[in-house]
């Protein structure tokens, strides 16, 4: 019947008539400003993705590190699908997502084990997510901007839907990180492996789970997929997570996001906290007899950064690659990858950032000569590399003041004469004049004491988006 009605329309050209082949769009015109910008990150060695995120137009400067995006892009709702295209167009090699169970066996996309902080409900319960009957319950859920607090339009996706945009918008070899929050079982891990490998395919995602025995029921599964074992945090990262939430007060964003990791780990009924460490040789090789091989192991960067180098061989001389992460912040993530030298490096880290935000904390392309053709160009031209070309809108705000934001965090200097009665050699140590002025400008979150239940296992992931905290 609706195709009767498009021929009947088609013949009397109410559709504009009925063509073989569509007629070629016209040629839309260029935009002058735009072009002008893109020339002026070509010169730096950047170039802007149709979703206008910073990307690399060659090699990145990221000291050869795989890069994961912890429940995709910080631009957009964690663990939204619209993260997951964004942190595709952004040139990441992995993009990491947390799939939980509901109460009739659905793999649905989501972090925590209650809404409150990452979703809401329109009916403003709040709903433990393995109690869900997804057929009736979840359409109530909504996406949270995790800028604004507010409730979006959107409903958070299951695994089924976010599985066929990745393998729509995925390049070759950037990959699905799955981590598994919910404890399964073998039926139900063998239809999340079957969706993922019908819709994505073999060797384009892997899971990883802090519980060890999910993921030997699924090498059961599937003898041939990759799997990560996350090891439980640091008892003093543990420590940390507890002091930020008692700065944070009532519906403060600080202490929700706490509140909800340590509910989290809450989940897992331990009433005291106890490291469980498999970072030695002795850990290493029951990994490898539970889970046999091709799999990895990701460690808090407190744990790591205790003797990079030594766990590094260690790990590599038995074959398996090594991720970091952090469950107290991103800033505090990159300051310890910083401080490590390049040998010292995990193979892979899983980030809140964008991959521009991130790589450039590590060293920038060179930059080439350019002359701009409109105002905010010429001024581009004649900044350093280190310009924070994700802050161009704070640009007119410092300019007058001789100021611009660089990519370490800080606000320099371009006016040679702040250091012109220094010495040549303290000079050069400033970068020729581009001296540091101010340091962080944010303001923190308020402080108050609120009484802190330390209930605990060893159970907890990333958190504290770089966005969150600008």
């Amino acid at each position: 019947m609706r195709l009767f009605f498009v021929l009947i329309f088609c013949c009397f050209g109410l559709l504009g008539g009925c063509k073989s082949t569509p007629s070629a769009p016209e040629p839309q015109p260029v935009d002058p400003q735009k072009l002008a910008l893109e020339q002026a990150f070509n010169a730096r060695g950047f170039t802007l993705s149709a979703l206008d995120n910073i990307n690399y137009l060659g090699a990145r400067q990221c000291s050869n590190l795989e890069l994961q995006a912890h429940r995709g892009s910080i631009r957009f709702p964690e663990n939204s699908l619209e993260a997951v295209i964004d942190a595709l167009d952004n040139q990441f090699d992995v993009i990491e997502i947390d799939v939980r169970l509901t109460r009739d066996d659905v793999w649905v996309i989501h972090h925590d084990g209650r809404t409150g902080r990452e979703t809401g409900t329109i009916d403003n319960k709040r709903r433990k997510i393995e109690s869900i009957r997804y057929e009736k319950e979840w359409g109530y859920l909504r996406q949270r901007d995790m800028q604004t607090g507010a409730l979006t339009d959107t409903v958070p996706p299951n695994f089924r839907q976010l599985a066929q945009v990745f393998s729509r918008y995925a390049h070759s070899g950037q990959k699905l990180n799955i981590e598994i929050k919910s404890r399964a079982g073998s039926r139900d891990l063998e239809m999340l492996d079957y969706l993922a490998f019908s819709i994505i395919g073999q060797g384009r995602y892997f899971y990883s789970s802090l519980e060890l025995e999910n993921l030997k029921k699924m090498r059961q599964i599937n003898d041939a997929v990759f799997l990560s074992f996350i090891q439980s945090p640091a008892k003093a990262s543990m420590n940390k997570l507890a002091a930020d939430m008692k700065r944070g007060a009532g519906q403060d964003p600080i202490f929700l996001r706490n509140q909800s990791m340590l509910e989290d780990i809450q989940g897992y009924a331990n009433r005291r906290y106890r490291e469980k460490r498999y970072d030695s040789a002795a850990g290493l090789n029951k990994l490898k007899k539970a889970l046999k091989s091709n799999f990895g192991i990701a460690l808090d960067i407190r744990h790591y950064r205790r003797n990079a180098q030594g766990f590094k061989s260690l790990a590599h001389n038995r074959g398996i690659p090594v991720a970091s992460y952090t469950i107290n912040g991103h800033d505090y993530h990159e300051q310890s990858l910083l401080g490590l030298k390049r040998s010292q490096l995990p193979d892979s880290v899983i980030i809140d950032d964008s991959l521009y935000g991130f790589c450039s904390r590590f060293a920038l392309p060179p930059m080439l000569p350019y002359q701009g053709s409109t105002e905010l160009t010429r001024k581009l031209a004649t900044l350093p590399k280190d310009l924070d070309l994700s802050k161009l809108s704070l640009l007119e705000t410092y300019w007058p003041n001789g100021l611009y934001p660089a990519v370490d965090g800080k606000l320099k200097s371009f006016k040679t004469g702040a250091v012109a009665n220094k010495s040549k050699a303290s000079q050069s140590e400033a970068g020729g004049g581009f001296v540091p002025v101010i340091m962080k400008t944010q303001a923190g979150p308020r402080e108050n004491q609120t009484q802190v239940d330390l209930t605990a296992d060893d159970a907890v992931k990333i958190e504290l988006r770089r966005s969150e905290q600008q």
